[in-house]
């Protein structure tokens, strides 16, 4: 123990940041491993995509496919693209770092299409913490000095009691994110299944009853566009 002991001390300056160093990317694998993203990438990966018609009730399914809105879509508020679930970030530069000023999200429930079969995802009333959207932001801008805000980006700010100048109409520097699910757009989806009757028909779907996919805390409804949740497998 004394040899030990002994050794760490006159090693201590070496063997201190290397131990440092060793935690600080420890800590950095774990935080990438166990990322909402990358868990739910797995999520993903455990289970083979199906045809819609095969789904069982009560089965924790996964569905590729394109998306479809249902009543009127919406409307991502800084792309102007018809959507049917928006998510947009706005953070400020501070003095060292960027701070978020807005986190807006909006969905509706809406369909999803593959290979000629539908059904339908239930986000619009789900709590927050038994659904997970992820999506890939890909509408980006930035204002700042010498560059003003863009006059949509401007009413955006303002619906939300926000404004891109400071003391004297100075610009801030600010950045705003923007992923949607847009119409069309392939995404993949996983939830907990459950056949419902329709009340009335759907203009191009011929059966009686339609696939919903919903979520609970414990296995919450996953939705994506990221590419690597939409590699193409065997469907069983």
């Amino acid at each position: 123990m004394d040899n030990v002991l002994s050794l760490f001390q006159e090693n201590k300056h070496f063997l201190i940041p290397v131990f440092m160093f060793s935690t600080i990317i420890l800590i950095g694998l774990l935080s990438y491993y166990f990322s909402k993203k990358n868990r739910m990438l797995r999520e993903f990966k455990k289970t083979r995509k199906k045809s819609i018609n095969s789904i069982k009730r009560n089965e924790y399914a996964k569905i590729i496919g394109k998306a479809k809105h249902v009543g009127e879509p919406l409307v991502a508020p800084l792309s102007g693209r018809k959507c049917v679930y928006y998510h947009v970030v706005v953070e400020v530069k501070g003095d060292k770092s960027w701070r978020k000023i807005i986190d807006d999200a909006k969905s509706q429930d809406f369909f999803i299409s593959a290979a000629s079969e539908m059904a339908i995802v239930k986000t619009s009333n789900l709590r927050a913490d038994s659904k997970y959207i992820h999506l890939v932001k890909d509408f980006s801008k930035n204002s700042g000095f010498r560059k003003d805000a863009p006059e949509n980006l401007e009413a955006y700010l303002k619906k939300h009691g926000k404004k891109s100048t400071g003391l004297f109409g100075v610009n801030k520097q600010m950045r705003y994110r923007e992923g949607v699910v847009e119409i069309d757009e392939n995404i993949a989806v996983k939830g907990m299944a459950e056949w419902e009757s329709l009340s009335e028909p759907i203009k191009g779907y011929s059966y009686s009853k339609i696939l919903t996919l919903t979520g609970t805390k414990k296995q919450k409804l996953l939705v994506t566009d990221e590419p690597k949740a939409l590699l193409r497998v065997n469907v069983l």
